[in-house]
C-alpha cells in the first residue's frame, strides 16, 4: 500500500528537531549512558538512506558509540539503535535508558513521536513490530 505523500522538513524545522533531540535525551549518549566522547544528534535512518531530520529519526550518541553504529550496523539495528534503510523510522522500536520508579537506570524499548516525547512499549511488542516490517535477523 502507498501511504500519502509526506513533505519533508524545512531548514527551520530542522534546527527545533535537533534541538528536541538534544533535550529528550538530555544531550547524553543513549547507548552507553558514559562518557564516550563528544554527543551529536545521530540519524536512527541515515539521511543517505532517506532519513530525514525529524525528532522520531534522531538520538543522542557520543562519538565511540556513533562510531560503533556505523561499523555494526545490523547489530545496531537489531539492538535498537538504527533503522534499516526500508523501515519507518516512525515505528521502528528503539532503545534507550530511563530512570526507573526504584531510582535505577534501566534500558527499555521506546518509539520515538515527532514532538520530542517517547512511549514506552515491551519487548514482546518491539520485537513484533520488527518481525511484521520485514526484519529477520
Amino acid at each position: 500500500m502507498i501511504g500519502p505523500k509526506l513533505t519533508p522538513p524545512t531548514k527551520a524545522e530542522e534546527r527545533d528537531a535537533y534541538d528536541l533531540a538534544t533535550v529528550r535525551d538530555l544531550d547524553s549518549c543513549q547507548r552507553c549512558r558514559r562518557d564516550c566522547g563528544p554527543t551529536a544528534r545521530d540519524h536512527r535512518r541515515n539521511r543517505s538512506q532517506g532519513g530525514w531530520t525529524v525528532p522520531s529519526n534522531l538520538q543522542v550518541l557520543g562519538l565511540g558509540c556513533h562510531a560503533w553504529k556505523s561499523e555494526h550496523p545490523l547489530s545496531a539495528v537489531e539492538d535498537g539503535w538504527g533503522v534499516p534503510g526500508w523501515g519507518d523510522w516512525r515505528e521502528w522500536p528503539a532503545r534507550r535508558w530511563v530512570l526507573s520508579r526504584l531510582s535505577y537506570l534501566e534500558l527499555v524499548w521506546v518509539i520515538y513521536d515527532d514532538a520530542g516525547k517517547w512511549a514506552g512499549i515491551s519487548e514482546n511488542d518491539a520485537r513484533e513490530r520488527m518481525t511484521s516490517m520485514g526484519w529477520t535477523e
